[in-house]
């Protein structure tokens, strides 16, 4: 059976590059053979998966590949993907190689492969793009984004880069540069240069209704990719409310649209060592989700896939409720739960694949969550905190990390995973949807939030709700696999 999240069997992903066309989505990725320890991003070339449904992923091999060690593309990193009104495909990416300097610095350069078809692209002997050194940097300038521009009746460039002589950590901006024939390039006064950042990486422009779309990625502020909202292709960008799309595992987030549905790319990292202890890595496992748009507020907001959902079509039995230091009463077919401490309603559940769904109704708490793969006693496991004052959630997970030798040495001063922290919907009640697979935890809630992560070292124990001095309702507490349980005999 296919993985719902998917990997190169010997490499990892990096940032994806989607391009849809007739009914495929094409998703071309940087491809990181990972061949030494601690070393990322080196020798990486693009490779393609397709997909329909995002659930059947075919892999389609090599799609451009690097260079030479000695040529300026020794690594081939992130673009994107145009078609030309004489039907040929050009794809822009960043070609870099550290032993190539200016003033002591390794600069990046912009080169361009071109075919007839999405699987047969290649690099254009000669074709150069490279910074101007005077607006902007040499070291950065990478990510380029390629578009027709009806209204200005050019090609245009968002390019990931800072300003030349801008400070250390807020210089990043988004350049622009414009051409007639996707080979000649005059550059342009900076798109967009918000002076917060070290650079905005994956710059992406698109149009959804009546809105546009900056989105673009950070490591500065915090790990995120970041979107930003306008009346008009050319701005003024308005920050919204929640300006992100996913948490720090899922990075480097671009979309590609059928021209009805748009789709988010994105990659959940690893962390070193396949440990909830280890740090995070550059590169993972490709994730999906559907974008929605607000029609109040034309705000994106995040659901699952529904042909995710479709593939877990078989319901598990109903098991057998374990209750942790609270009143569990049945009515109406809810669940009242109620602690006047610390306390939860928990089921068992599977190890490896799993899709939990659930409705909760907070009367009061201090504080409430989910409680997945602990133990009876919930001395283990992850705790989803949700905080409806502060409109928050965020993993935490028991132990925190391995104990000192001392008793209080337990990492009693970090109350979560802050780089899981995700804005919680307001109101009082809360569709959650739980997809877990292998060591890959992806939460949605009421079709608006998503809040991926990783989870190594706990798997089966159980599933439910706690609360933290107070009463919630659980109802259509349901866990779904994607093929039926067999008990072994």
């Amino acid at each position: 059976m296919k993985k719902i999240f998917y990997r190169p069997p010997d490499a990892w992903v990096g940032d994806l590059i989607p391009y849809w066309e007739n009914g495929v989505y094409y998703g071309f990725y940087l491809h990181d053979p990972r061949k030494r320890d601690k070393e990322y991003a080196e020798m990486t070339t693009w490779h393609l998966v397709k997909t329909q449904n995002f659930m059947d992923v075919e892999y389609s091999g090599e799609a451009i590949p690097r260079g030479r060690d000695d040529q300026p593309n020794k690594n081939a990193y992130t673009g994107s993907v145009i078609k030309d009104n004489k039907g040929i495909y050009h794809a822009f990416y960043t070609a870099y190689n550290e032993a190539i300097k200016i003033g002591g610095k390794s600069i990046q350069t912009i080169m361009q492969a071109v075919g007839t078809d999405l699987e047969h692209l290649e690099t254009l002997d000669g074709f150069r793009f490279a910074s101007d050194g005077v607006m902007y940097e040499e070291f950065d300038w990478r990510d380029p984004f390629v578009f027709w521009n009806e209204e200005e009746g050019c090609y245009i460039m968002l390019v990931t880069t800072r300003l030349k002589g801008g400070g250390a950590l807020r210089g990043g901006c988004i350049a622009m540069c414009r051409s007639v024939d996707l080979i000649n390039w005059t550059y342009d006064s900076p798109f967009y240069s918000p002076g917060m950042y070290i650079t905005m990486e994956c710059p992406e422009l698109f149009k959804m209704g009546a809105h546009w779309y900056l989105i673009f990625s950070t490591f500065s502020d915090k790990f995120a990719t970041h979107y930003r909202i306008a009346d008009s292709w050319k701005g003024p960008w308005k920050i919204p409310e929640n300006d992100t799309f996913d948490s720090r595992a899922d990075y480097a987030i671009k979309t590609a649209s059928d021209g009805k549905r748009r789709y988010a790319f994105g990659w959940i990292a690893s962390k070193y060592g396949q440990s909830d202890f280890g740090s995070w890595e550059w590169g993972g496992t490709m994730v999906f989700h559907e974008l929605m748009q607000n029609e109040k507020t034309g705000e994106l907001e995040v659901r699952m896939i529904p042909s995710v959902r479709e593939t877990f079509s078989d319901i598990c039995e109903p098991k057998a409720m374990a209750a942790y230091n609270c009143q569990v009463n049945n009515k109406d077919g809810k669940m009242q739960i109620t602690s006047e401490t610390l306390g939860g309603a928990m089921f068992p559940v599977e190890v490896d694949c799993f899709l939990l769904e659930m409705d909760v109704h907070v009367n009061e708490a201090a504080e409430f969550g989910i409680a997945l793969h602990t133990d009876k006693g919930m001395e283990k496991g992850y705790f989803l905190r949700m905080d409806i004052r502060k409109k928050q959630m965020a993993w935490d997970m028991w132990p925190r990390g391995e104990q000192g030798k001392y008793q209080w040495q337990i990492k009693g001063d970090v109350p979560y995973q802050i780089e899981t922290a995700r804005p919680l919907p307001e109101g009082n009640d809360f569709h959650l949807q739980i997809i877990r697979e292998d060591d890959i935890c992806v939460v949605y809630v009421n079709d608006k939030v998503a809040l991926s992560t990783r989870m190594y070292d706990h798997k089966g124990g159980y599933a439910g709700v706690y609360v933290l001095q107070g009463n919630v309702e659980l109802k259509n507490y349901t866990e779904r696999r994607r093929e039926k349980f067999e008990t072994k005999k």
